[in-house]
């Protein structure tokens, strides 16, 4: 009985911890891509709430175990349970075993998804939407209006059916010119009869075209990158390996030294930290 109350109460705190942190770290995330995903339809920002959740859900899990566990032994304490096991000659060691028992289910789910989950699923995801919130802008450009999207500005005077007319565009350290455009989805342009200026080592260089494509988005590419998977696979493995030490920290740290409320949160706040800090270690340092 005892030991399936530890298991219950041990994984729901844990994934209610991790869930609540993703909460947290996507509302920060919201005031930088919150105008992407309020811009799109409802069916492509929930793609990305799923895997956003997902990701940071399995991220979280060895911070929702210090939290869980720190918390479960205090319970114990408080309610003077420990004294109650111990008339009954259960010892600490095997009490430990029973809270060490969800953990190592934890363990060995987060030891399997570090090979499948990858923040550049999130990061892919990301770059998805803004490709489509582009599509959606460029499409609709307005007449007499600047367009700012933070790194096209366009002005175009008329517009008749998909034809863009007296075209003004300027992006990167490129301005154009034209008398008629074309969007043609991905961030493409077509010009026609207009002029170009750019500025490169210090000079500027004008001329004039009959035709010129510009690509907006010759650097997003809404592709998973290898390269980066192979980096967060290692920061994946660190994490997971990270619940083994944290473990013993928030067990024995809630067991031996907490009095108090207070210092069960102090407690898996430094915890917390700690961990969070191990891991952006590791991130800068692949």
């Amino acid at each position: 009985m005892l030991k399936r109350l530890i298991l219950w109460k041990i994984t729901k705190n844990t994934y209610s911890v991790a869930l609540l942190l993703a909460f947290i770290l996507l509302m920060v995330q919201i005031f930088r891509i919150g105008f992407i995903l309020f811009g799109l339809p409802v069916t492509s920002s929930v793609s990305f709430f799923i895997v956003w959740f997902v990701y940071y859900t399995f991220f979280f899990l060895p911070d929702g175990m210090i939290a869980a566990v720190a918390s479960g032994v205090y319970e114990l304490k408080e309610k003077r349970l420990l004294h109650v096991l111990y008339s009954f000659h259960i010892s600490p060691l095997k009490i430990f075993t029973l809270f060490a028992l969800p953990v190592s289910i934890l363990f060995l789910l987060s030891a399997v998804l570090s090979f499948v989950l990858f923040e550049e699923h999130v990061s892919f995801a990301r770059r998805g939407l803004l490709i489509q919130y582009k599509d959606r802008i460029f499409e609709n450009i307005p007449e007499k209006t600047f367009l700012d999207t933070g790194g096209v500005v366009a002005y175009v005077e008329d517009k008749s059916g998909g034809e863009l007319r007296n075209i003004f565009l300027k992006y990167r350290n490129i301005y154009i010119l034209a008398k008629r455009a074309k969007y043609e989805g991905g961030g493409r342009f077509l010009f026609e009869k207009g002029s170009l200026l750019t500025y490169e080592r210090n000079k500027y260089f004008l001329m004039e075209f009959d035709r010129y494509w510009l690509d907006t988005e010759e650097f997003l590419s809404a592709e998973l990158r290898e390269k980066k998977i192979h980096k967060e696979r290692i920061r994946n493995v660190v994490n997971t390996l990270s619940i083994i030490p944290f473990y013993l920290f928030s067990f024995f740290g809630a067991l031996k030294i907490c009095k108090t409320h207070t210092q069960v949160y102090y407690l898996i706040a430094f915890g917390i930290i700690l961990h969070q800090l191990i891991l952006f270690a590791v991130k800068i340092s692949l």
